[in-house]
């Protein structure tokens, strides 16, 4: 399937959370995915940190997210409703904590 590339720049944001050992950044990806809406774009894992500051049998995985839309210009106040989305999905079927 085919589509076009928006001529529109994407609104890029990198969200950390802390889970359990056990939690797959598969499906932490996935949740992101269905809780993002129609303008996510992408999400990409580049960190995981294991230490202290965690806890022990925790782990804080980093994912860059973009929005982007074919129609015009996303600002941070567009990307803000989804952004929440995806932090409450991730706290209710993971007990994800957003890392600040």
């Amino acid at each position: 399937e085919f589509e076009e590339v928006s001529p529109f720049p994407e609104v890029r944001q990198d969200l950390a959370f802390v889970v359990g050992d056990d939690v797959p950044a598969a499906a932490l990806a996935a949740a992101i995915r269905e809780a993002g809406g129609p303008e996510l774009r992408d999400v990409a894992v580049f960190d995981e940190y294991r230490g202290e500051q965690i806890g022990a049998g925790k782990r804080s995985l980093a994912f860059r997210v973009s929005f982007g839309s074919s129609e015009r210009t996303l600002t941070d106040e567009d990307v803000a409703a989804p952004r929440a989305a995806i932090v409450k999905a991730l706290a209710a079927r993971f007990s994800a904590e957003l890392r600040g």
